[in-house]
């Protein structure tokens, strides 16, 4: 047999552009149920000791790399268009997320 080209291959970088986007969106929808109880809040910061925002915090700065280095690679544009949209949405996520969480610990 000859050398099969495979058309459409997918690398590494492409991987975690779209993975970056679809986490990014993961991150939003986890905000949205992390704040929507008071109960869980209180819950998880007595079992774990850490406010559940801060952990989304975290996996958003890690998306926000994600889409940094998917934006890398990005060779069509709607490859570019996703990436760019990961980095907006997460860095204003984060700030969100940074302005929620100082306020809170100054008020509590």
């Amino acid at each position: 047999m000859g050398n099969v080209i495979f058309k459409g291959e997918v690398y590494l970088p492409n991987h975690m552009n779209v993975w970056s986007f679809i986490l990014s969106l993961f991150c939003i929808l986890v905000f949205f149920i992390v704040t929507s109880s008071a109960n869980f809040i209180t819950g998880f910061t007595r079992i774990i000791g850490i406010h559940p925002l801060n952990i989304v915090l975290v996996f958003t700065l890690i998306v926000f790399i994600l889409g940094v280095i998917g934006l890398k690679d990005a060779r069509e544009w709607k490859a570019m268009a996703r990436s760019i949209f990961t980095i907006i949405s997460t860095i204003a996520f984060s700030a969100i997320l940074i302005v929620i969480l100082f306020f809170g610990s100054l008020l509590g």
